[in-house]
């Protein structure tokens, strides 16, 4: 259940244009509460506009009111189905002492319904394979609460159940006093789990942003006061009058019986009603026109750095969706992208005051149009920042952009149109019901995007600069400027002093953009290409393996999952396995600066330049037994995306002003390592449970500091120039073309090493031992902690022990939720996986984890190692290993057709590690084989609470250890 920001994370201040000389005060005002007209039928978006929707779409209305839309779709697995009910009705819709209620009124859904008692929904869909969080969710927003469903059948008991359960969405939940109190703690549990410092800061940008309007006070999570004093009576009031058909759509994305859905829509909704009516819109209150420059600091000496923006806010002049509409946003858009483009340099310059910077506009609500301009600072660098993004602002509106911006932007726009046309076919259901609620949210046509791309296409060709100009000082003719700084910063007399470093940089001149010289990429070329020397099908994984001369090893696997995208990675080297005590901090400094520090011959935005409307990127990790570029592209631009990652082996930039750049963030990396719990786990807790081995912590600040670029250069040159490289390759391609373009590139590179060294003793990490006990103290002024629990296991090796480790944390994970989240109403989000490596000798363990108030600590700890030797002590229910393993079962059926899962699971370093390919056959037969019996033994073998360690991860007055670590590894799929 995941609130949903609509706003940017700091879009929440000010913007140019011509500027008054003078800072006035306003003063907030209530907003009004006038009644609007009652409402007439809620018209589909198309029906108010002059675009066409999506042919393949069905579009339905009840007498009721309530609206459905069904569309077919078999990908990625047949007889599979994505379900949304959206409700137009958010946090805006609650009155002062409702404050939270749209988002508690979600999360009542699952507390008792009419056919779904107390206790029962999230059982009854996990034994149908539906795993709880993943297949069985919602989100609540300002403007919308969405549930949401992923079927794992479509026959018509399994719709009928789905369907049961959004009915009782709309009008069945009983709410019953006693679930409303008990869940009063797990929101207030979840409103800490998400107070954090830019939380902060955001809600104070919307006070300053939005005086007039009800939306700073509205924020979906609520308030303390009322969150813990709602009464039942207050539920109803909102439930019945928001909760309408009126306000309802129906989304069913699947491989469905379109006249079966249609059938059992009517069924179960025809006879809907709205109980007290239906309502119109509250006003949101109006846009705070006619105040001038006005400006705001607000203060939070915890905040790492600096964050700023200057809007400009007005109340939008279209309203529905159009081809007129679409052509200006894309217009906007392509200005804010040419003004990104230059932001981009500046932020890495020598000397920049910039950590980054960006340039936006959007629409909220059909209230406010929002056009800004952001940048990211360190305290002291806050009035330069300001003046630079003022003054690039003001250059854009002043002398317009260069022909070359314009041509790289207009290529970008459209590769991205183009892209979606082409995988049109290959949408997954999720994505697409995803999409059509956002659409329905935003009032806006959803359209084929194959129509998408001919309109575009049209309109582009027709579009110039001057267009994108002239949208650019439209955005910014007015003398309505907001100013909003917040973070680690103090000011005599602060808003004034903002205000005046504004106008002042407002009267120094700026200059034309220079223009920027034509260059052509200059790794085209690598040599002789290189000849195949061995070639292996392997017929039932439908896997091609191939070793070049120069001993470059291949894995393709040719799928129809994504229809004109292919995703690549380049294993070579070591890695974390790679030496690196005498170089602390190393890794994390490699994963900082290496993309970034582009090529010898070229900059990262000077490739971002040649790249211009083609599907080529990279990306780049230090894995736990190899060095990772990796690349997603299409099959025209496969050869281009080769040769840039090809490039980045052969002639990598090592450029300063990556490290630069990378340096000038530190604040922040090291406030979030040290000052907030999240950061305290990703750090020093995981390199503590990883024996304190310096691979997995970061080093005190002084020492990251020091770290170079010349000995990144050092330390990776073996590796780059002859250590042993697999590359994996999967999706849409030609396999005799594809390992033609290999070898014009990697294919022609020097020998390389035809096995990996001996690395055996690098492969050893120690679970700690002692103490069973561990409190990590930090500083913060949010009061939210962590209580944690591990039990060594062993690695990945043995893997149908994995597997049923893997189940057995699904297990685990259901009894948290059940006795601390449901019983207890201590925490929002209680977890716990098994995590288990295939590169560290004997390494993994089973963790349980959960966010609490800090003086909750002390009495979870010992409850996770009392659910732990329940289960060895008592054993499991039939019944709880039934709803745990169906839906890992489900799973598997998608994750296998999933590109991600072939490339990161399967084919990566597939030669040296042949074992990848006899798991991938082995999974789902071995997962359907489990039996309860052998989850037991191994909880009896592990999970007792002499094995574990317990750790708490709670504020304190005392300032926190200086060492921390890499982030904690994500939770395995069943496809270990």
């Amino acid at each position: 259940m995941k609130l949903i920001h609509v706003l940017p994370v700091f879009a929440i201040a000010a913007v140019y244009a011509a500027m008054g000389p003078c800072l006035s005060q306003a003063t907030p005002a209530p907003a009004s509460t006038a009644p609007a007209p009652a409402p007439v039928p809620t018209p589909w978006p198309h029906e108010k506009s002059d675009l066409t929707p999506d042919q393949s779409a069905i579009w339905g209305r009840l007498d009721n009111g309530f609206r459905y839309v069904i569309l077919p779709n078999k990908f990625p697995v047949k007889e599979r189905a994505s379900m949304r009910l959206y409700v137009d009705a958010g946090s805006l819709m609650e009155e002062d002492d409702q404050q939270g209620m749209a988002h508690f009124l979600e999360h009542m859904a699952f507390n008792g319904t009419k056919n779904f008692p107390a206790g029962t929904m999230v059982e009854t869909f996990q034994r149908m394979g539906m795993a709880f969080g993943a297949d069985t969710n919602a989100h609540t927003s300002f403007k919308e609460t969405v549930y949401k469903l992923e079927l794992p059948k479509v026959d018509e008991a399994m719709l009928t159940d789905g369907l049961r359960l959004f009915r009782d969405d709309l009008d069945g939940m009983l709410l019953s006093a006693e679930e409303v109190d008990r869940e009063r703690g797990i929101i207030l549990s979840e409103k800490l789990a998400r107070d954090s410092v830019e939380s902060r800061i955001m809600e104070e940008g919307y006070k300053f942003a939005l005086p007039e309007s009800t939306i700073p006070f509205r924020m979906p999570i609520g308030i303390e006061e009322t969150i813990k004093k709602m009464p039942r009576e207050r539920f109803v009031d909102f439930y019945e009058k928001w909760y309408t058909p009126e306000r309802s759509v129906l989304v069913v994305v699947g491989d469905v019986d379109v006249a079966l859905v249609e059938k059992l829509i009517h069924k179960y909704f025809a006879d809907a009603v709205a109980r007290r009516g239906n309502s119109p819109d509250p006003s949101l209150g109006k846009v705070s026109t006619g105040r001038g420059l006005v400006a705001k600091l607000y203060t939070d000496m915890e905040a790492p750095a600096v964050e700023l923006s200057m809007e400009t806010h007005r109340t939008p002049d279209q309203k529905a969706d159009s081809i007129a509409k679409r052509r200006a946003d894309m217009i906007r858009n392509l200005a804010d992208a040419m003004i990104n483009q230059r932001l981009s340099l500046l932020a890495k310059e020598e000397g920049t005051p910039l950590i980054e910077a960006q340039s936006y506009n959007y629409e909220m609500f059909e209230f406010v149009e929002i056009h800004g301009i952001y940048a990211k600072s360190k305290p002291e660098d806050w009035k330069p920042a300001l003046t630079l993004i003022e003054r690039e602002l003001r250059r854009a509106v002043q002398f317009g952009f260069t022909s070359e911006e314009f041509a790289e932007a207009t290529a970008n726009y459209l590769k991205t149109v183009r892209l979606r046309a082409e995988q049109k076919d290959t949408r997954k259901n999720a994505d697409l019901a995803n999409g059509l609620v956002r659409q329905l949210g935003r009032k806006q046509v959803f359209t084929d995007p194959v129509d998408d791309l001919k309109r575009v296409e049209i309109e582009i060709a027709a579009v110039t600069a001057e267009d994108c100009v002239d949208a650019l000082r439209d955005s910014w003719s007015t003398k309505d400027i907001q100013v909003f700084v917040g973070g680690k910063l103090e000011l005599p007399e602060a808003d004034k002093t903002i205000a005046a470093a504004l106008v002042e940089s407002a009267g120094v001149p700026v200059e034309p953009p220079s223009k920027q010289e034509k260059v052509e990429f200059a790794y085209q070329n690598f040599g002789e290409a290189g000849k195949v020397a061995k070639k292996n099908v392997v017929e039932d994984l439908g896997i091609v393996q191939a070793v070049f001369e120069n001993e470059v090893r291949v894995n393709l696997k040719k799928t129809e999952f994504e229809k004109n995208s292919i995703r690549m990675t380049v294993n070579f080297g070591a890695g974390k396995l790679q030496p690196s005590a005498d170089k602390p901090g190393i890794i994390p400094y490699a994963q900082g600066v290496f993309q970034a520090g582009g090529l010898e011959k070229h900059s990262a935005d000077e490739l971002r330049r040649l790249f211009a409307g083609k599907e080529v990127g990279v990306e780049f990790a230090v894995g736990d037994d190899s060095f990772v570029l990796g690349g997603k592209t299409t099959p025209v631009d496969l050869q281009s995306q080769l040769e840039l990652l090809c490039a980045y082996v052969m002639a990598p930039g090592f450029r300063e002003e990556a490290d630069r750049q990378f340096k000038r963030n530190l604040d922040s990396v090291y406030n979030e390592l040290n000052k907030t719990a999240e950061g305290v786990i990703q750090n020093e807790v995981t390199g503590f449970i990883k024996g304190s081995d310096p691979r997995f912590l970061f080093p005190v600040r002084a020492v990251m500091e020091q770290r170079t670029m010349a000995e990144l250069k050092a330390w990776m040159a073996d590796a780059l120039k002859e250590g042993y490289m697999e590359i994996a390759i999967v999706g849409d391609i030609d396999e005799e073309k594809t390992l033609e373009a290999i070898g014009k590139t990697f294919g022609a590179l020097p020998k390389r090493l035809s096995g990996r060294p001996d690395d055996s003793e690098a492969r050893k990490i120690a679970f700690p031992k002692e103490p069973r006990q561990k409190t990590f103290n930090f500083t913060t002024e949010i009061p939210r902690a962590y209580a944690l629990a591990y039990w060594p296991t062993a690695d990945m090796m043995d893997i149908k022990r994995t597997r049923r480790l893997v189940l057995l944390g699904q297990i685990l994970d259901d009894r948290l939720r059940l006795k601390i989240r449901e019983e207890l109403g201590e925490t929002y989000s209680p977890a716990s996986y098994h995590n288990a490596s295939d590169t560290f000798t004997d390494f993994g363990y089973m963790t349980a984890m959960a966010s609490l108030k800090p003086e909750q600590v002390a009495l979870v700890e010992p409850m996770f190692l009392e659910i732990g030797a329940e289960i060895g002590a008592k054993g499991i229910t039939d019944d709880e290993f039934k709803r745990a393993q169906e839906p890992q079962l489900q799973q598997i059926v998608q994750m296998r057709r999933d590109n991600r899962y072939w490339l990161q699971r399967v084919l990566v370093n597939s030669q040296a590690q042949a074992y990848r390919l006899d798991w991938s056959r082995s999974l789902e037969n071995d997962i359907t084989t489990i039996k309860r019996e052998e989850l037991e033994a191994l909880a009896k073998e592990f999970l007792g609470a002499e094995r574990a360690i317990t750790i708490g991860v709670i504020p304190a007055a005392a300032a926190a250890p200086a060492s921390t670590s890499t982030a904690p590894s994500e939770a395995p799929s069943p496809s270990s």
